[in-house]
């Protein structure tokens, strides 16, 4: 059901007046920006732990496609 005209104006009226008192209120927020320095930007390879044969077992149940010992699975398709 197709809105009337002034109710639409009214309606985008009432959008932007809230998104500018949201603006407004944003810039009060005081922020702390911070991050951290590394001498070195990869963590060091160790001799790991032995993996959960359980956990692999489920998570390969659980993927849509499965080729030999991999997974294949596309960004943002495996949800």
């Amino acid at each position: 059901m197709p809105l009337g005209r002034e109710k639409e104006e009214r309606i985008k009226k009432e959008a932007r007046s809230i998104l500018d008192k949201f603006a407004k209120a944003l810039e009060r927020v005081e922020t702390k920006e911070s991050f951290v320095e590394r001498d070195e930007s990869f963590r060091k390879e160790g001799e790991g732990e032995a993996g959960d044969e359980s956990f692999r077992q489920i998570f390969f149940q659980n993927a849509p496609e499965v080729n030999s010992e991999c997974i294949q699975a596309e960004k943002g398709k495996w949800k």
